[in-house]
């Protein structure tokens, strides 16, 4: 290791102009020197490191940012602002060291993160020892399912009330999802209900074996409550359904099934015959398309649209019957609209095909 005296030498001639490649090896002398000590510098000491690295850091190298970053994690208390950057870095190889491992970002750092970069980046942060609440409440609205998962699997991670419904409703139709969401001890006992409504027998069954918190008598006759409720709504509906399935039979048979008859069916509240007719044009069970409708989040119901054809304004009459009479504001719409007209004919066609084939095979 250099004499601190040449190392400032170095330091005052390589900001003034060095290369690039100077200015890297120079980064990892310095670096080298407040990782040896790290453990013992005062705040004003740490500050001084802070600064000179975050000016030796600028317009570095990729390569050099993700060693820099990989070495600072590892340090007990990296610079603070210098890790901040890092953390914040457009390129998930350099920030991931730090969101999983940087006790000092704070909670505002973190939310920054998980809302403007990719999902690599909310990936890291579901990694770290203890993931806060406000944070989680950003991951479980923006994050992918794999994001959703990870967070869920976290014994570390915060929820408020808000983000655990957020999680059982992400849950429906994802059984990993259900499973690692059921098998939290701190799941509030209304949303473990609500959950244990949409899970498939598999997770209940997963949950009866794990869930501590909750006896397997108790889990049965939750949902041995459950089935009564929807035998109920089912011998209720079934009468319309026989009906809504002659009727979108009698229209495919004289070639009058499609955007016009379904837009009328919806505009209508016609929740059953609207089901009936999508089905048919689309090939797919009932049961299935029935889900589809039922699910809060659009994008199923946007695909399926798409792949038989219907416009936005059928799309649309349908998305709000779902809902009920104001159940979808301007704003959400507006954000389904533009998600409709980017989704493709032929991606949507192929999406289908998927789900008859995933049918078939079962």
């Amino acid at each position: 290791m250099a004499e601190p005296s040449r190392l400032i030498d170095d330091l005052d001639e390589t900001l003034a102009g060095g290369s690039p490649e100077a200015r890297a090896h120079l980064l990892r002398r310095i670096t080298d020197l407040y990782l040896d000590g790290a453990v013992h510098y005062a705040d004003d000491q740490i500050a001084v490191f802070d600064d000179v690295l975050g000016r030796l850091a600028t317009d570095i190298e990729e390569t050099a940012r993700r060693e820099l970053a990989r070495r600072l994690a590892a340090a007990p208390v990296p610079p603070p602002r210098l890790a901040r950057t890092l953390a914040l870095d457009e390129t998930p190889a350099v920030a991931a060291p730090l969101l999983i491992h940087a006790e000092g970002l704070d909670d505002a750092d973190l939310v920054a993160c998980a809302r403007t970069r990719s999902q690599a980046h909310l990936l890291a942060i579901t990694k770290r020892a203890v993931v806060p609440t406000p944070v989680t409440d950003v991951l479980v609205e923006r994050g992918s399912d794999l994001v959703v998962r990870s967070v869920a699997d976290n014994a570390g991670s915060r929820f408020s009330d808000a983000g655990f419904d957020t999680l059982v409703r992400r849950a429906d139709g994802d059984d990993v999802l259900a499973t690692r969401v059921g098998l939290r001890p701190d799941l509030p006992r209304r949303h473990f209900i609500r959950l244990l409504a949409k899970a498939s027998e598999a997770v209940r069954g997963r949950l009866q074996e794990g869930r501590g918190g909750t006896s397997g008598d108790d889990i049965r006759g939750i949902v041995a409550q459950i089935a009564e409720a929807i035998a109920a709504r089912t011998a209720a509906e079934s009468k319309d359904y026989t009906a809504a399935i002659a009727a979108a039979a009698e229209l495919d048979r004289t070639g009058r099934l499609g955007d016009a008859e379904i837009g009328a069916f919806a505009t209508a509240g016609r929740f059953e015959h609207t089901a009936a007719a999508l089905a048919r044009l689309a090939d797919l069970p009932l049961v299935t398309v029935e889900r589809i409708l039922l699910q809060r989040r659009s994008e199923s119901l946007l695909f399926l649209a798409r792949a038989v054809g219907l416009g936005w304004p059928t799309t649309r009459a349908v998305l709000e019957m779902r809902l009920g009479p104001g159940g979808m504001g301007d704003q959400a719409l507006a954000v389904a609209r533009s998600s409709f007209d980017r989704i493709r004919r032929q991606t949507a066609e192929q999406v289908l095909a998927f789900q008859r084939a995933r049918h078939d095979s079962a």
